[in-house]
């Protein structure tokens, strides 16, 4: 019994050991960090940006592995079922809410991952309408939805952070929109540029190169200020409508993860928001650089999803 005791206590301790050498360590190897969406949207842009610092920080490399799919569901469950040793990370945004209100997961970002923090927020959340279009701000999108009621398409992606956009503007105004699911950021762009759909939800800084070549207009901020550097475009609130949602990005690690390698990544992130050539990088993004600890990222990102559920009856359908 005592040698059966004695083997049990060397299993106990060896086991300790390869729990904690890898957050001792950690990264030995190459961090993959999952984006659920395409190259080229907002995500897949910010993502990279971040990650550029980052890697400076830890001198490890961060490839990114973009899977999109099913309002990022195919991403989260992806990074979700990963092993918890620091390999693989999640980065995604404000639409992973959406996702669960809408049933596309049954677990809450904070309760199913190790959240590490939030490091961009994006207050530029925008519609953009094609040109031709009889309507330069969203009073006037309003007034001609009413006017005629279906006929105009709005681009979204089901069950995304831009699908809560329109059924929160929907609901505030009492028009009918006629609501497509026109795919992915950079799938709604194509779609716009090529005249399949009136108008969509998306950020400022996508349209910008098509807004100063002409080929879009953007017809307002969902924001009760300005955006800086686009002070021209006018806010939701300037036509009467009091919808402020900003997107916000976090990092997360599948649950389990070591609490060490929790804080290395957050020490890491504190580091990066303070750079004056991150900041910059996000400026020029029309983005915010932030910084904020996993703790009051927990906090911040449950309040959010209080503030959506707000409309779930109409994200679900269930009137």
């Amino acid at each position: 019994m005592r040698t059966i005791g004695k083997f049990a206590s060397i299993l106990a301790i060896a086991a300790l050991a390869g729990t904690a050498a890898p957050a001792g360590t950690w990264p030995e190897r190459p961090v993959e960090v999952v984006i659920p969406a395409n190259p080229g949207g907002d995500t897949d842009i910010n993502c990279r940006i971040f990650l550029k610092y980052v890697e400076k920080e830890l001198g490890q490399t961060m490839p990114v592995v973009n899977m999109a799919g099913a309002a990022g569901s195919v991403a989260m469950n992806n990074v979700k079922q990963a092993r918890p040793d620091g390999y693989r990370a999640l980065f995604f945004h404000s639409g992973a809410l959406i996702g669960n209100i809408m049933g596309f997961t049954d677990y809450s970002v904070t309760e199913a991952f190790e959240v590490a923090g939030i490091p961009v927020i994006d207050k530029s959340n925008c519609f953009a309408a094609n040109v031709k279009k009889p309507y330069d701000d969203i009073k006037e999108l309003v007034a001609y939805a009413k006017a005629h009621p279906g006929e105009v398409s709005f681009g979204t992606e089901s069950g995304s952070f831009t699908h809560l956009h329109i059924l929160a503007l929907a609901e505030a105004s009492g028009a009918d929109f006629n609501i497509v699911d026109a795919g992915t950021a950079s799938e709604k762009t194509t779609a716009l540029l090529g005249g399949r759909i009136d108008v969509i939800g998306t950020q400022y800084a996508l349209m910008k190169q098509y807004i100063d070549k002409g080929e879009v207009k953007c017809v307002g901020i969902l924001s009760d200020q300005r955006l800086a550097g686009a002070e021209n475009v006018t806010t939701f609130a300037d036509s009467g409508y009091d919808l402020v949602f900003d997107k916000f990005f976090y990092l997360a690690f599948p649950k389990g993860t070591p609490r060490a390698i929790i804080d290395r990544f957050n020490a890491v992130s504190k580091k990066v928001a303070e750079n004056p050539d991150y900041i910059a990088d996000c400026k020029r993004n029309f983005v915010n650089a932030t910084y904020m600890a996993p703790e009051e990222a927990v906090r911040y990102i449950n309040s959010q999803d209080k503030l959506y559920r707000k409309y779930e009856k109409a994200l679900t359908g269930d009137q």
